[in-house]
């Protein structure tokens, strides 16, 4: 196996803890949500999305999700979308991850974390069941130190509550952190605790998001990471 160094940016000897978004970061899930969410709207009677349809919002909280695409389409929306929530928790729970997978070059940036003695944390807004299975089915459970849902806190994001509590549950001060994220809510949150941001261009994206300013933005995790140069093997004389 080669030994991998980060970023500078990473190996900055002030930054002790990464924390981490979760879909369009992390994971490729966008399938698996917006399959759910068709399938929930049209349960509930009011239509079909569009074969190519892709929300803008696919960012916020389950709820905040399903209120963006009945406004998008154009449709009237309940008072109450409780119901209309709980039964999308259910299809998404059902669909198992089943088209949910890593973007490349994850496995190889998590592990050079773990060598470098960094602690890793979760900050989405998937609610705290989904976001422990979702981890389990690509491989990386048990890797995160901490992993925080839209329903762990009061507040979800972009909200900076949770990004603050998830850096306080790693033992950590804000200013020993990076997040990482793919969307302006993510942005927003991470400006908002004072925390730099580095944005994952491959993600999910959105209007607003090229106004907020961040860190460092990569096109895929293996910009982060680079092989470790090993010493020659020396072959004695004969």
């Amino acid at each position: 196996m080669k030994t991998m160094s980060l970023h500078p940016v990473l190996a900055d000897s002030k930054v002790r803890g990464l924390v981490f978004d979760l879909d369009g970061t992390l994971i490729h899930s966008a399938p698996d949500i917006i399959q759910s969410l068709r399938l929930t709207l049209e349960q509930a009677g009011f239509g079909r999305l569009p074969e190519d349809y892709f929300p803008d919002n696919l960012h916020g909280t389950s709820m905040g999700i399903l209120r963006s695409i009945m406004t998008d389409m154009g449709w009237e929306i309940p008072g109450d979308l409780s119901g209309l929530r709980e039964n999308y928790l259910a299809n998404y729970k059902a669909m198992d991850h089943g088209n949910t997978h890593l973007y490349p070059g994850v496995l190889e940036l998590l592990d050079a974390c773990k060598d470098a003695g960094l602690s890793l944390g979760i900050c989405t807004n998937k609610v705290s069941e989904l976001a422990m299975t979702a981890l389990e089915k690509v491989g990386l459970n048990g890797v995160f130190d901490f992993v925080s849902g839209a329903d762990t806190w009061a507040n979800a994001k972009p909200s900076p509550v949770p990004l603050l509590e998830t850096i306080r549950m790693l033992g950590l001060n804000p200013d020993q952190c990076l997040y990482f994220g793919d969307t302006s809510v993510d942005a927003i949150c991470a400006h908002a605790a004072g925390i730099p941001f580095i944005l994952h261009e491959a993600g999910y994206g959105d209007a607003a998001l090229h106004v907020h300013k961040r860190l460092l933005s990569i096109r895929c995790w293996r910009e982060l990471v680079t092989p470790r140069p090993t010493a020659p093997t020396l072959i004695p004389a004969a």
